[in-house]
């Protein structure tokens, strides 16, 4: 059974569990399965332990990859796996569950002693096939969840979360709910019928509480921490995580999503003007940044680097700006302002190498190389009789270059189709840049073309596949 709004991986990958008869569900948010399912979010799949084995087996088979999560969001029994669509380029994230585990807070965590029933008391989706819990039980298992999600936050529940409960009770037949809740051994509050009907006609938010309320209490004590000292790491993490973005703008890149197990890549986009290197690096950011850590680095006349969508500050980044001191500036410095250019991007490619053997990624706009002089971004003091400058020069490039990417994309395109996107740009220069693209050559690094003259999506997802490929 397929859906319209359903990825043909996610279908694919329903259909391989099936018939591997492995024991599964997505056992929550089940009101927006279709956007989990089209990767729009999470898929938050429960897989019975026993059947571990044979699930981590066939997500390896259909080439999801590990990922490495951050220890303010690790809980036991949990495992992140990252899949890729090839007809649409979305990501899919499968938020593995082996218990019904459902983090509260950093360190804190919720685990529910049902499994063997949850099993029992599964249905499959009428509309993509995938199995899920009955609204009973998904309602029960909601209800204590808002309960936990607010012992560190002032009571409430959130509209996502009250629409979310509403269309479950509308689906609950309350004889099938109380017997399911004798077989998990809770109580039924005498207000439940009346607290449904406040809640389903007037959207009653006490009522709800109520309800919550009343659950959870009965599985107060499956509420754990992972660690000892757990209020002071919690402490810790939440005041960190909210100051950390402001925090990154001076201190460097930090990790702050998902990282790939096995290590991260430095991938670099090259092209004339009007290719649409600048363009093509944001929205992969966006894309890769829905679950990757992933940072963008800027190689060009203004090198920058961006994290979490905030601009690094730098001690020398007022010399690469377009100021008046920094007009001034390379005026007076001269060929010596090169130096301090490359020195710079070494600097920059340095803390990019680190950041990529800490598994994460880097989106490099543009990137020095020395088959071409005086243009592309290539050395600019070599077409003279050498000297010092040229000689510290070449060696600064050697240096780069040695280092180099893990993969570039040469983004091809005709010179007449990248002067009507430049209208504004040296038409003789971009004709240039468009047939010297061919001679770049970056070490060991995988060099991949494209063709940049086609639609924007389809270059987009012509690169996402790629990109999915070599990493």
């Amino acid at each position: 059974m397929t859906c319209a709004h359903v990825t043909a991986e996610t279908a694919r990958l329903l259909a391989d569990l099936l018939q591997a008869n492995v024991r599964f569900a997505h056992w929550k948010g089940n009101t927006h399965l279709q956007a989990s399912l089209s990767g729009k979010t999470d898929i938050d799949i429960l897989v019975h332990p026993a059947d571990r084995l044979l699930y981590e087996m066939i997500v390896r088979k259909r080439s999801y990859k590990k990922l490495n999560t951050q220890p303010w969001n690790a809980y036991p029994a949990l495992e992140d796996w990252l899949g890729f669509d090839y007809d649409t380029g979305a990501l899919l994230h499968l938020h593995t569950h082996y218990d019904l585990v459902n983090g509260i807070t950093y360190g804190r965590y919720l685990q529910l002693p049902w499994l063997d029933q949850f099993f029992a008391h599964l249905q499959p989706d009428k509309q993509t096939g995938w199995p899920i819990p009955t609204p009973e039980l998904e309602t029960i298992v909601l209800l204590v969840r808002l309960q936990a999600n607010n012992l560190y936050k002032k009571p409430g529940i959130p509209g996502g979360k009250q629409n979310e409960l509403i269309t479950l009770l509308s689906q609950v037949q309350t004889n099938v709910f109380r017997g399911l809740c004798r077989e998990l051994q809770m109580n039924v509050p005498e207000s439940f019928d009346s607290d449904i009907d406040r809640i389903l006609k007037d959207r009653n938010v006490q009522a709800m509480l109520h309800l919550s309320s009343f659950f959870y209490h009965q599985v107060s004590d499956c509420v754990k921490s992972k660690w000892r000292l757990a209020t002071v790491k919690t402490f810790y993490y939440k005041h960190f995580l909210k100051k950390a973005r402001y925090i990154s703008q001076f201190t460097g890149p930090l990790q702050l999503k998902k990282t790939i197990t096995g290590g991260g890549k430095i991938i670099a986009f090259v092209g004339s003007d009007g290719s649409g290197k600048s363009t093509i690096c944001n929205e992969l950011v966006k894309w890769l940044t829905f679950k990757i850590d992933t940072h963008y680095f800027y190689f060009g006349k203004r090198p920058n680097i961006k994290s979490y969508d905030h601009s690094l500050f730098s001690r020398t980044g007022f010399l690469f700006n377009n100021t008046f001191v920094s007009r001034y500036f390379r005026k007076l410095a001269a060929g010596c302002y090169y130096l301090l250019l490359i020195s710079k991007k070494i600097s920059m490619l340095r803390l990019a190498k680190g950041l990529s053997k800490k598994s994460s990624l880097v989106i490099c706009d543009r990137f020095p190389q020395q088959n071409v002089k005086g243009f592309f971004d290539g050395p600019k003091l070599q077409s003279g009789n050498g000297g010092w400058l040229s000689n510290i020069e070449k060696k600064q490039f050697n240096r780069f270059c040695r280092a180099g990417a893990d993969i570039v994309f040469r983004l091809n395109i005709s010179p007449e189709v990248a002067a009507s996107r430049k209208t504004d740009h040296d038409h003789k220069m971009i004709e240039k840049k468009c047939i010297h693209l061919s001679r770049l050559t970056f070490g060991n690094a995988t060099v991949i073309d494209v063709d940049a003259a086609m639609p924007l999506e389809q270059v987009l997802l012509n690169i996402k596949r790629n990109i999915w490929e070599n990493i």
